[in-house]
């Protein structure tokens, strides 16, 4: 049984990535706007300690920014991971739907858009040095994005790394013998914490590209995405 894999994202990123493929750049590290986000962390530490907005993120914020502390637990005691350190990849569009419903296609770029709002709206000097401002983030406040879903073929189990770090082929292989016994609703629930980081670029070729439409709240039952190939 062969995977295709899915990634959401959104139009800020779309041209990059028809142009050199998935996982050819790393804005979070390329572009520094991991770094970026450090620097405004920081300024949230000395500044927002009494600001709710920045409290209800800084849990969050502290996992995306320490390379010490990268999962967390969910209210069902399932592992959700923050890495950054490379892209990732869903095994179903559900799970990658979630990914595209984030406003700018990227949680760090979210979160930098997030924590600089805030420290203006606390009247903070921002002064971001200009080595780390690469992306130039605040371009993108406010502008229009659509809502990206890249689904890929063609990648080989080796090519793909668990995000706790393990390899992914046992992980698949599991799957590949399990999934033909699995209830649909088991299997549903099984496959939506199966995520994996590219450890090649997938190539253009190997690539399609939708737009997405959303009804509804992730949090909702009723949420319902609808794709349009572009």
């Amino acid at each position: 049984m062969d995977f295709k894999y899915y990634h959401g994202t959104s139009s800020i990123f779309l041209d990059s990535i028809r142009q050199k493929g998935l996982g050819y750049i790393n804005p979070n590290i390329e572009m520094k706007n991991l770094e970026v986000l450090r620097y405004l962390f920081e300024l949230a530490e000395d500044h927002l300690n009494d600001h709710k907005g920045y409290l209800d993120l800084r849990v969050t914020t502290i996992a995306m920014v320490d390379d010490e502390v990268n999962e967390l637990l969910d209210e069902r005691g399932n592992k959700l991971y923050y890495r950054h350190d490379g892209i990732f990849v869903a095994i179903t569009k559900q799970r990658a739907a979630l990914y595209a419903f984030n406003k700018y296609g990227s949680e760090i770029l979210q979160r930098c858009i997030q924590l600089y709002k805030m420290l203006l709206e606390s009247e903070v000097d921002v002064q971001i040095p200009p080595d780390i401002d690469v992306f130039d983030f605040r371009k993108y406040i406010d502008q229009n994005h659509k809502p990206i879903m890249i689904e890929c073929s063609g990648i080989k189990d080796e090519d793909l790394e668990k995000e706790d770090g393990k390899t992914a082929k046992e992980a698949l292989d599991l799957l590949r013998r399990e999934i033909p016994t699995m209830s649909r609703k088991m299997e549903f629930e099984f496959l939506q914490f199966c995520n994996f980081k590219l450890l090649k670029p997938v190539p253009p070729g190997w690539l399609k590209f939708f737009e997405v439409d959303f009804e509804g709240h992730p949090s909702q039952k009723d949420f319902e995405f609808f794709l349009t190939k572009i």
